[in-house]
């Protein structure tokens, strides 16, 4: 049963261990994604599944096991996600009646509340691929499902343009801006939850064979795109001001690597975008365009990734809330940035080196790329793991009485 700690006040952050538990879903799905062949089809279905199961499919050798192991975790991971989900809703239903949570409403920390269509969005995602995967016909009427897709994504854009532009409004009208309580990067959880609305609108955009869908889901997906990188650029240049000059705040030290699943999210949606623009308006995707830009995204990715790894390891804080005896919620931002980099990983490591005809695929060498993305997914794995069993599985102390 999950039961956070009552002693520690709930926080919006508890919402990222549902945001993880989704994005490591789909993060399993990446391998039946760019291992099973799906010719004709922009990802695996339940036909496909179906003859991965029964054998009828010719695969590389280690491929059916793997492709079936993958299977089972996602869903696995799929059942964590909608568990943390419905827990979230039940414990933020309890909070918005505190005084705390009114105190929350007046403060910087009002954009913490991002992950909550944050998280609803990635639960569109992983409904989205579970129902390709595991519905038996339903990728023949999907072009029906497509403008189901879009009104979710359009409700949730407009909950989380509501919520920023709260957020925002009152920063502007009243003030309260003070750059010695902004020494981190956690108001990019804004810019994290319109990255995955403008991946999100990028699907049909890429998908759909009808152009009024595609084209409409692409305006949407550039809307939100363009929102992400202007408030992105703002917040990056008053946060990394505020770090210079006052040191990285040790509470928010995962927000440094918010970064990596923004870039991720805004990458795909660039590839995606691609395919759409190749299916509509013919314009062909270059290999070498997929080189440089996948190539430079992941790039700057590692090095985010070895940087806040740095500053974490001179600040003590994976040894403190990973490790250690600390625990607070916001050290469920170190899920994603995990996933994110899995997840980019297999996208370049796919589309630049495989179909760039650099690497052999199924060969020595290709195993190679995968096996060390997986080091990266399973260590995230387990970090979910963890930090679920000692933020979530609170016991309460009995203490007994004395006759």
């Amino acid at each position: 049963m999950l039961r956070r700690d009552p002693e520690q006040p709930w926080h919006p952050s508890y919402w990222l261990a549902a945001l993880g538990a989704g994005g490591l879903s789909i993060s399993f799905f990446m391998y039946l994604m760019w291992l099973v062949p799906h010719q004709g089809f922009p990802m695996p279905t339940w036909q496909h599944l179906s003859a991965l199961l029964t054998g009828t499919t010719a695969l590389s050798t280690g491929v059916r096991p793997l492709a079936i192991l993958a299977t089972l975790f996602m869903l696995l991971l799929a059942l964590l996600h909608f568990t943390l989900l419905i827990w979230n809703i039940r414990e933020y239903r309890v909070a918005r009646n505190t005084e705390a949570y009114q105190r929350l409403l007046g403060s910087p920390s009002e954009v913490q509340l991002m992950t909550q269509p944050l998280t609803f969005a990635m639960t569109v995602n992983v409904c989205f691929a579970l129902g390709a995967l595991c519905v038996p016909g339903l990728w023949s009427i999907v072009e029906y499902l497509f403008p189901f897709a879009l009104l979710a994504f359009a409700a949730i854009g407009v909950w989380s343009l509501k919520l920023y532009g709260r957020y925002l409004s009152r920063m502007l009208v009243s003030g309260g801006y003070r750059h010695e309580e902004h020494n981190h990067l956690s108001p990019l959880m804004a810019v994290f939850t319109f990255s995955m609305l403008s991946v999100g609108f990028a699907a049909p955009a890429a998908m759909s064979h009808v152009a009024f869908v595609a084209a409409l889901a692409a305006t949407l997906s550039i809307l939100f795109l363009v929102i992400a990188v202007v408030s992105g650029v703002l917040i990056l240049i008053s946060g990394l001001q505020a770090m210079l000059q006052y040191g990285l705040q040790k509470q928010a030290t995962p927000s440094i690597w918010m970064l990596i699943p923004i870039m991720t999210l805004l990458g795909i949606e660039w590839v995606r975008m691609q395919h759409g623009l190749s299916h509509h308006f013919a314009t062909p995707v270059e290999q070498g365009r997929l080189f440089v830009v996948l190539t430079a995204i992941f790039m700057l990715q590692l090095g985010i990734m070895l940087l806040g790894y740095r500053v974490m390891q001179l600040n003590g804080y994976l040894t403190d809330h990973l490790l250690g005896d600390q625990r607070d919620p916001v050290s469920f931002g170190l899920i994603c940035p995990g996933v994110a980099l899995f997840v980019m990983g297999m996208f370049w490591w796919h589309l630049v080196w495989v179909q760039g005809g650099i690497v052999i695929a199924f060969g020595a060498v290709y195993w190679s790329g995968i096996a060390g993305l997986a080091v990266v997914q399973f260590l995230t794995l387990g970090a979910l793991l963890r930090l679920s069993h000692r933020l979530l599985r609170h016991k309460p102390v009995e203490i007994a009485l004395m006759e």
